[in-house]
């Protein structure tokens, strides 16, 4: 399997954390095409507090009791994992949103795309149609994003919404979610708490403590699975969490399974974490 990685460029760099891809075609021994016969094991997505667009140029993934997704969407839960189906042909390029920051690319609330799956035409109408075309038309990872940051240049000069006060506060609690009071951080700017909440609702789509529970636990699972480590206790206080039974009620809550069952060597070879670029 190939896995490539470009940076954005400058002016998109403070929203696009990076652009992706994987290639994999399942083959026999002889090097003939064999789709599904050599499958390869897809990952248990979380929940998260930024967002993938997925553009396929390859079969797109299926969902487990969701179903297939079309050739271009968005992989965005505040709450529910997504478990793709292993395939024996892979081929996409993503854009992964840092944390709130996909507002600024469209006039549609978050709160509205969020565990729907939505595809580019759903979101842009037709220049989000013709924008997979385009993109799938070219070959390579760089050309692919070529294409991809004029279009986002040219969405973001028309939707751009960020302030650099909402963005240093949601960057500071994603980094340091296990040692900030949101209290503390409303009273720091003179806010009421509920003038707070209300505000950092219409910033990012959801209430403050749930972001903070997120990064916790993204905090936590992303050096796990990284480290392929299946002990997880150690880490998991370090990040906040009280007890291991604390760690693996949140566990079950967002990926509906337990630790022990999930840190295992199909998840440590397949899933959605790098270290930064």
């Amino acid at each position: 399997m190939n896995i490539q990685f470009i940076k954005p460029s400058p002016p998109l760099g403070p929203y696009i954390d990076r652009y992706w891809g994987w290639d994999y075609a399942g083959r026999d021994a002889a090097g003939d095409n064999v789709y599904g016969a050599n499958k390869l094991y897809l990952p248990h997505v979380p929940p998260g507090i930024g967002l993938d667009l997925f553009l396929h140029y390859r079969k797109p993934f299926v969902i487990d009791e969701k179903g297939a997704l079309s050739r271009s969407h968005l992989i965005f839960s505040w709450e529910k994992s997504s478990n793709i189906l292993p395939s024996g042909d892979v081929g996409f390029i993503a854009i992964r949103f840092k944390a709130g920051m996909f507002k600024n690319f469209t006039g549609i609330p978050l709160y509205e795309l969020t565990d729907h799956y939505p595809d580019t035409e759903n979101i842009w109408g037709s220049s989000g149609k013709h924008l997979l075309q385009r993109v799938n038309g070219v070959e390579g990872l760089a050309a692919k994003v070529v294409l991809l940051e004029e279009f986002l240049l040219r969405l973001l000069d028309r939707h751009r919404k960020d302030t650099p006060l909402w963005n240093h506060i949601i960057e500071d609690l994603y980094h340091h979610h296990d040692t900030i009071r949101l209290d503390e951080l409303a009273e720091e700017r003179q806010w009421t708490y509920r003038h707070f909440r209300r505000k950092f609702k219409e910033e990012i789509g959801m209430a403050p403590k749930h972001f903070q529970r997120l990064a916790r636990f993204h905090a936590t699972l992303k050096p796990l699975l990284l480290g392929r480590e299946r002990r997880y206790l150690s880490t998991a206080l370090d990040n906040g969490y009280f007890d291991q039974t604390h760690f693996i009620k949140e566990f079950k809550y967002f990926m509906q399974t337990t630790p022990s069952e999930f840190l295992q060597e199909n998840n440590f070879m397949s899933h959605f974490y790098y270290s930064r670029i």
